[in-house]
C-alpha cells in the first residue's frame, strides 16, 4: 500500500523551496519538504509537525493545492503526496543539523529539470508554478485518500519510466557523514601507525621506505590520520581531499596531536594543478582513488608531481572483492569487468550516497606503468584475522576466503 504523505509548497517571487533530503525515502534527491503521515494525524498536523522539527518552523493557514502519485526510484516504493500550499510567516528557517535535510534552494520552474528529481513530483510542481489556474485540470490517475484508505492499486502501466539517476555526488556524500564516520571508525585509535586497510599497518608491509626528511602528499587525506603518521614518520605532509568536512576534521586532528609538519588543502585527486612538478618525494592515497571516476588521470597527475625516483602507494577495494554479493553465503553477483556500484553508508545522524568506479587488477596497473611508473609491489593482504574489524563487521568472513584490499606500489622513473 502506498505511504501517505503531507508536502509544503513554499513559494516567493514564482519559485518554490525544494530541499535535498540526506535519507529515504528519496535519498539524494531534491523534493517539496515531505512527511509520513502518521495513523493517529490529520495530514496537515503531520505537516505542521515536520517543519517545526526540521526547520524552526511554525506554520499555519496550509492550503490545499493537488495530490500527487510519487515512486522512489531508488527502490521503488510508491507514495501519495498532498501537497499544501503554506504562507512563509519567517524570514528564515534553520535546518535541524541531525535531520532529513542538508540544502535547500529557491528554483523557478525552468531550473527544475536540472535536479535530480521525482519525475512524478517535477512535472506537477513545475505546472503549479508556470499555471496556477490550471492545477486541478490535469488528470493524476484519481489517486488521493480514498484510494490510500481502500487499498486500491494505483495504476502505473501509462506512466513514463523515471529518468535515470545520475551518479551519487561522492563529495556530497563525504561532507555529510565525516563527523558520524570519523567518530565512529577512527577517533583517536592507531594515531601515528600509517593504516594501509583494517588491520594492515606499514610497519607490517613496509612499503614507503624511509620517509625522514622527505616531503610526501596523501591523495585523498580524509580525517587527517595517514599525514599525522607520516608526520610522526618523519615526513612533512600535505593532505588533499574534495571534502570540506573531511578537511574540517582533519585540521582538528592534526592540531590535537601536536602535528607541526602537517598542512591541508581542498581539491581532487585528477587536478593536482596546485603543485608545482617534482614537488614531492612521495604520494600515498588509501582508499580514496576508487571513488575517482578517471583514477588514470589522478595517477598521471600523481607522477607529474613527483620527483624522478619518487613512491606512489596505492590501497583501492580488491577489485575481486567487489564482485561479490552483499550478504552471505558470498557469491559472484557481479562481473569482474565493470559496472560501478552504488551504495549507502547510513548512521543515526547522517546518511550519504557513494559510488565506487571498478576496475580491474590489470587496469590498475597499466594506470601506473602507462604514466611512468614501474610497479615495484603489488600486496593483497590476508586480513581475515584483522582485530581492527569495526568498519566491516560480517565480512571479516569474505576477507578469510579472498583479498580484500589491493595494495600497488609504483616508483617514477
Amino acid at each position: 500500500m502506498p505511504q501517505l504523505t503531507s508536502a509544503a509548497l513554499f513559494e516567493r517571487d514564482g519559485r518554490a523551496l525544494v530541499a535535498h533530503r540526506r535519507m529515504p525515502p528519496f535519498a539524494g534527491q531534491w523534493v517539496l519538504p515531505l512527511v509520513a503521515v502518521r495513523e493517529d494525524e490529520a495530514a496537515e498536523d503531520a505537516l505542521r509537525r515536520h517543519l517545526r522539527e526540521q526547520f524552526d518552523l511554525a506554520s499555519a493557514d496550509e492550503a490545499f493545492v493537488e495530490t500527487v502519485y510519487i515512486v522512489d526510484p531508488d527502490d521503488q516504493a510508491q507514495y501519495v503526496a498532498n501537497i499544501f500550499r503554506v504562507p512563509l510567516l519567517a524570514d528564515r528557517m534553520r535546518f535541524n543539523a541531525a535531520g532529513d535535510y542538508d540544502d535547500a534552494r529557491w528554483l523557478a520552474a525552468g531550473e527544475l529539470a536540472d535536479l535530480w528529481m521525482p519525475a512524478d513530483l517535477r512535472a506537477p510542481l513545475a505546472q503549479i508554478l508556470t499555471q496556477p489556474e490550471a492545477l486541478h485540470e490535469t488528470d493524476w490517475s484519481g489517486v488521493g485518500v480514498a484510494a490510500v484508505a481502500t487499498g486500491q492499486a494505483l495504476p502505473l502501466a501509462e506512466r513514463e519510466a523515471p529518468p535515470p539517476a545520475p551518479p551519487p555526488d561522492n563529495r556530497a556524500g563525504w561532507d555529510a557523514i565525516a563527523a558520524s564516520y570519523q567518530a565512529r571508525y577512527y577517533g583517536d585509535r592507531d594515531v601515528g601507525r600509517l593504516k594501509w586497510s583494517w588491520g594492515v599497518f606499514e610497519d607490517q608491509l613496509r612499503l614507503l621506505d624511509d620517509v625522514r626528511g622527505k616531503r610526501a602528499l596523501v591523495i585523498g587525506c580524509g580525517g587527517g590520520q595517514d599525514c599525522v603518521a607520516l608526520e610522526r614518520m618523519g615526513a612533512t605532509a600535505v593532505g588533499l581531499d574534495v571534502s570540506e568536512q573531511q578537511l574540517a576534521y582533519a585540521r582538528k586532528y592534526a592540531a590535537r596531536h601536536a602535528a607541526q609538519n602537517v598542512s591541508f588543502v581542498q581539491g581532487t585527486a585528477k587536478d593536482l594543478s596546485r603543485f608545482d612538478d617534482a614537488s614531492f618525494d612521495l604520494a600515498v592515497s588509501i582508499h580514496a582513488l576508487g571513488y575517482v571516476e578517471r583514477a588514470d588521470h589522478a595517477v598521471a597527475e600523481a607522477a607529474r608531481v613527483l620527483k624522478p625516483g619518487g613512491v606512489l602507494a596505492v590501497a583501492v577495494p580488491h577489485p575481486f572483492d567487489q564482485t561479490l554479493s552483499d550478504d552471505p553465503p558470498y557469491c559472484v553477483a557481479r562481473s569482474y569487468w565493470g559496472g560501478d556500484i552504488d551504495w549507502e553508508w547510513t548512521f543515526e545522524d547522517a546518511h550519504g550516497r557513494f559510488r565506487d568506479y571498478r576496475r580491474t587488477v590489470a587496469e590498475w596497473f597499466a594506470a601506473f606503468t602507462d604514466a611512468g611508473f614501474v610497479v615495484e609491489r603489488l600486496v593483497e593482504p590476508y586480513q581475515g584475522d584483522a582485530e581492527d574489524d569495526a568498519m566491516r563487521g560480517i565480512a571479516i568472513e569474505r576477507a578469510r576466503v579472498l583479498p580484500y584490499v589491493l595494495i600497488l606500489k609504483g616508483r617514477k622513473r
